[in-house]
């Protein structure tokens, strides 16, 4: 028997999905060992190679644009844009 709602089955059917799908694709973004493209490297806490090294502010400009593209890949990966920044910054290059 499904776990799903006649609300859920009728937004599987307006997408063309079954039910079998969407628990094959709740599999794979579950699994901690299967890569699945949804995510890249998983970080945790600030990135810096010496942790306890004093912090210093830096100003630069962007344009608007650029400033709200950093600020909605941040959100989406719940950090702060300023902690975002400091990853790609300190991501390797190439």
């Amino acid at each position: 028997m499904s776990d799903l709602s006649e609300r859920d089955k009728t937004l599987l059917a307006k997408f063309g999905m079954t039910e079998e799908q969407v628990e094959r694709d709740e599999k794979m973004a579950e699994s901690e060992t299967e890569p699945d493209g949804l995510t890249g490297r998983i970080h945790y806490g600030l990135h810096l190679d010496q942790p306890d090294e004093e912090m210093i502010s830096v100003s630069i400009r962007v344009p608007k644009s650029t400033l709200d593209e950093l600020t909605e890949t941040a959100r989406r990966y719940h950090i702060s844009r300023s902690e975002y920044m400091r990853r790609k910054l300190a991501a390797p290059v190439g």
